[in-house]
């Protein structure tokens, strides 16, 4: 066996209790995840996570596993790794025969396949690619349609809707574990079948609230939110504790599901690092870090810095497509501020909030045009807090909620160009400095260690003392080396 084999299919001693963390991210570039993995490594559990890969953050210092989408023997990985993990219960049995059924009936497979070749050579480019779009829609709204008649079927829909779900599955059967936690609801329906089948509880973790993430969408709400809602429901009632990022999502997760308890509310607070304050000076910086992509008021903010006094400048840092990127800097340029606007790249997750702390407000303009913004506490509302930043963000229930308790900064009543710059203008260097001094105060109580706390006690209590013995399994896929 290789060294990296070894390294990635390495179990602990049995006095060391395993979790397994399941995520659709690259495990060390994502903030939520690396934190639980954090915590539960330094608690003495042995960790192994497993999701996408490429990464900008230096890997942490337990196991990282990423599935490798071009290596074409990662089922037949699977397959030999099954039968370790096998227990003989019904439920397992109905689950393989739902899978053995695709989206497209075995049988007419090859003929749509035949007839879907003929057509590109028959077909000019952009006319097949036509079709193949619309092709594929139907077969999502009859998978879709099929949902609603028949909820069952959501077992067969979940595991064709994208292929690095099995992929996920496949690599995480190599492992066994005490406890298998999901992020997400794209990693639910995983976390329940591995736990099934290795005869170990599984716990829910939600960032998000999936079944309202796009509901100002119409298109969204018939295609997809039917599969979601049904794949997760038939999951999160079975896990062993359910958590999630904010009362308001907790809350319609326990309407949306009929849960008997309440979700655990764990926030989305960085570890708690010590920062000075630092006095606000002539030219005054303000930056939103995260994702960058539409739907979080980025127009909106960019519009607006033409009404800003003019020692206010915004830098827009993070990931994003240079088609979108391409679409800010023409908004820039026809609102005259490009000489007022930075575009940076992303920083990894480990400097986040490092790098902010050159900065003086943090600012998220996000629209309230569904029930999952309404309720969002987002990373970097705590991120721009523990940088002790000024913050102006949206009045939505969660951030405002915590923002005047604390009294961190200013709310945006609109995302509109207009309303944002008059927030913006009403800061002078006083007042952002008070609200830094606030922050840095806040951030003593609204950090991982406290929040993580709850996480810990979560998993000790439904976990084994013991560790079950598992034997060593070869991996197929790339393993992530701490750094």
């Amino acid at each position: 066996m290789s060294e990296e084999a070894s390294f990635a299919g390495r179990i602990v001693g049995a006095h060391r209790p395993r979790i397994g963390i399941l995520c659709l991210s690259a495990i060390p570039d994502d903030p939520r995840v690396r934190r639980q993995g954090d915590l539960m490594a330094a608690a003495g559990w042995d960790v192994v996570a497993i999701g996408l890969p490429g990464h900008r953050s230096s890997t942490p210092d337990w196991m990282c596993l990423a599935i490798d989408v071009a290596d074409p023997s990662v089922s037949d990985l699977a397959l030999e790794n099954k039968k370790l993990a096998t227990i003989p219960t019904p439920r397992i049995a109905h689950v393989r025969r739902l899978e053995g059924r695709g989206t497209i009936p075995q049988r007419v497979r090859p003929i749509v396949c035949a007839t879907s070749r003929r057509l590109r050579l028959m077909l000019p480019g952009k006319v097949y690619k036509d079709l193949s779009a619309i092709f594929r829609r139907v077969m999502i709204a009859a998978t879709t349609a099929r949902v609603c008649v028949q909820p069952s079927y959501v077992r067969t829909a979940y595991w064709r809707k994208n292929q690095r779900f099995q992929r996920i599955f496949n690599l995480a059967c190599t492992q066994r574990v005490n406890l298998w936690l999901a992020n997400d609801w794209t990693m639910l329906p995983i976390a329940a079948r591995l736990a099934v089948e290795q005869g170990v509880p599984y716990a829910y973790d939600t960032h998000e609230l999936g079944v309202d993430e796009y509901a100002h969408s119409l298109k969204w709400r018939l295609l997809h939110r039917p599969m979601i809602k049904a794949a997760e429901g038939g999951a999160i009632g079975d896990a062993a504790f359910v958590t999630c990022v904010s009362d308001g999502i907790a809350d319609r997760l326990q309407e949306v599901h009929r849960l008997k308890s309440r979700p655990v509310v764990i926030r989305n607070t960085p570890n708690y690092q010590a920062y000075s304050v630092r006095p606000t000076g002539e030219s005054i910086g303000v930056l939103y870090h995260g994702v960058v992509s539409p739907g979080r008021g980025l127009e909106a903010c960019i519009r607006s810095v033409a009404l800003w006094r003019p020692e206010f400048r915004l830098t827009v840092r993070g990931p994003a497509s240079e088609e979108y990127l391409t679409s800010l800097r023409k908004i820039a340029r026809h609102a005259g501020v490009m000489d007022r606007i930075t575009f940076d790249p992303p920083v990894p997750m480990t400097e986040l909030v490092l790098r902010a702390a050159v900065f003086d407000v943090g600012l998220f303009a996000l629209p309230p045009h569904s029930k999952q913004n309404v309720h969002v506490l987002p990373n970097k509302f705590f991120e721009y807090m523990m940088a002790g930043l000024a913050l102006v963000v949206s009045e939505l229930p969660e951030m405002k909620r915590l923002l005047r308790h604390h009294d961190l900064g200013l709310l945006i009543e609109t995302v509109a160009p207009e309303a944002i710059a008059k927030v913006i203008n009403q800061l002078d260097r006083i007042t952002i400095d008070r609200f830094k001094l606030n922050s840095l105060q806040a951030a003593k109580a609204l950090n991982w260690q406290t929040e993580g706390a709850r996480f810990l006690e979560l998993s000790r209590r439904v976990c084994p003392l013991r560790c079950p013995g598992y034997p060593e399994a070869r991996v197929t896929g790339t393993v992530m080396r701490p750094a």
